[in-house]
């Protein structure tokens, strides 16, 4: 495979123009070409690491936990789990992490499921899951309507179903990549019904905004007056709307109200976060409304909270930084502490299914590539672990182990869509990225219809 840099979600959406002035440079980062350079594994690195892993017997959701029951232990009491993935389109991967959810919420009571989808997107979704209303594989978007995702979707529309289970599971949509129609729909069909008095303001703020909030390349052409009144327009809305909530209490405490101010805030959030003119400035209010977002969930709706992303939005440092100099899960680090335990993964071989091109205008296609190798990264060595999948807490080990955790060495970060002569391998500290780490030795491209 040519050297090439795998990227998706909020770049893979951004204009040419702004990429370009955002990711020029390779520093930190080293291309698969080095692998025929790299030494050999040391044996005794390896042999520490199996002796401290805990060894996982399948990704089946519908089989039994006892094997992912150490996980309990290694999350302890903590509020929020970030759920990585270390490419966008990995068949095994994305199951395994449909087992985590299950056991997430069937044994460790978490029921608020935040994922790397649009907050539009998210409303339906969560709509889906309670009510059944509408086609799942029309909601999630880019390279999540894959056949192993959908299979968990419709698991949560079943658990959610079932009257035993009092406490709901909750779909968030934390991303801001668009906005479409029916987000705003959500606002003014409340103050439609709630607020008559409201609504001929409420309909005039927000009637130009649907037309170019669909699209992140139309936005970004904008010029900075209508960015700006965009922006004033949106913070209006979520002002009025609180202004009335403060002059009827018992209506704050209405699902619906709570539902529709978020809503109201994540539009207010998009044309803030586009107000910036460079890549950097933007991708940093990004990942912090998106983690923004994900905390709502919790105060909002009680509960405990995955998120589940690329290893980049949910990593608690920095594992691309030109590309991501600023990831979400920094931002839930910096306020959650111990409260956020992030759950990275990683594969050694296989291939992956993603974008070979991906346009507003011409639409996308899909490919596989093959997992690119390089002899000294983190995934090289736990692929010669004699487990084919595991867990490993990076914060507990001994020996030989835990020094290498904590040293800077190449890990593979695979997205969406190709950039040539960009690195696929970034030297940092697996101890640095991810508190615990899910290993599937080769992994199968996921199977989107």
């Amino acid at each position: 495979m040519n050297t090439k840099k795998m990227y998706g979600g909020m770049i893979a959406l951004i204009s040419a123009a702004l990429l370009a002035a955002g990711c020029g440079a390779e520093k930190g980062a080293r291309s698969i070409d080095v692998a025929n350079s790299a030494q050999p594994i040391q044996n005794q690195i390896v042999q520490s690491i199996e002796s401290q892993v805990k060894p996982l017997k399948t990704i089946d959701p519908a089989q039994p936990f006892d094997d992912l029951k150490p996980l309990k232990n290694m999350i302890g009491d903590a509020q929020y789990v970030g759920l990585g993935e270390t490419t966008h389109g990995s068949s095994e991967i994305f199951t395994m992490k449909f087992r985590l959810v299950k056991y997430l919420v069937t044994e460790m009571g978490f029921t608020n499921f935040a994922m790397e989808q649009d907050w539009g997107d998210g409303l339906k979704l969560n709509e889906y899951i309670q009510t059944g209303k509408g086609n799942p594989r029309e909601f999630l978007k880019l390279l999540y309507p894959a056949d192993e995702i959908i299979a968990m979707v419709e698991w949560m529309k079943e658990y959610n179903a079932n009257p035993s289970n009092k406490k709901k599971i909750q779909f968030i949509g934390p991303d801001l990549k668009a906005l479409d129609q029916g987000v705003y729909n959500k606002v003014i069909d409340y103050v439609k019904q709630h607020h008559p008095d409201m609504l001929d303001e409420v309909k005039e703020r927000y009637k130009e905004l649907p037309a170019v909030t669909g699209n992140l390349e139309i936005y970004t052409k904008l010029t900075p007056g209508e960015k700006e009144r965009f922006k004033v327009n949106a913070e209006k809305v979520v002002q009025l709307l609180n202004d009335r909530t403060k002059q009827a209490k018992a209506e704050a405490d209405s699902s619906e109200l709570i539902w529709v101010k978020a809503t109201a805030k994540a539009i207010e959030n998009f044309t803030t976060m586009m107000i910036p003119a460079d890549y950097p400035s933007m991708l940093k209010l990004h990942e912090q409304y998106l983690a923004d977002q994900v905390i709502w969930a919790q105060e909002a709706l009680g509960g405990k909270t995955m998120v589940w992303a690329h290893n980049i939005h949910v990593a608690k440092g920095v594992i691309d930084p030109n590309l991501y100099p600023n990831g979400a899960g920094q931002f839930l680090k910096d306020r959650l502490g111990d409260q956020y335990v992030v759950v990275g993964s990683t594969t050694a071989e296989g291939e992956f299914t993603l974008y070979s091109s991906y346009t507003y205008s011409s639409g996308s296609k899909l490919s596989t590539e093959t997992i690119p190798q390089e002899v000294n990264s983190f995934n090289y060595t736990l692929g010669k672990v004699p487990h084919d999948m595991f867990l490993l807490d990076n914060r507990h080990l001994e020996g030989q182990a835990d020094q290498w955790v904590k040293e800077k060495r190449p890990l593979l970060s695979l997205g969406g869509q190709l950039i040539p002569k960009a690195p696929v391998y970034f030297d940092t500290s697996l101890l640095e990225q991810f508190d615990i780490v899910f290993h599937i030795r080769k992994t199968s491209p996921s199977h989107i219809k």
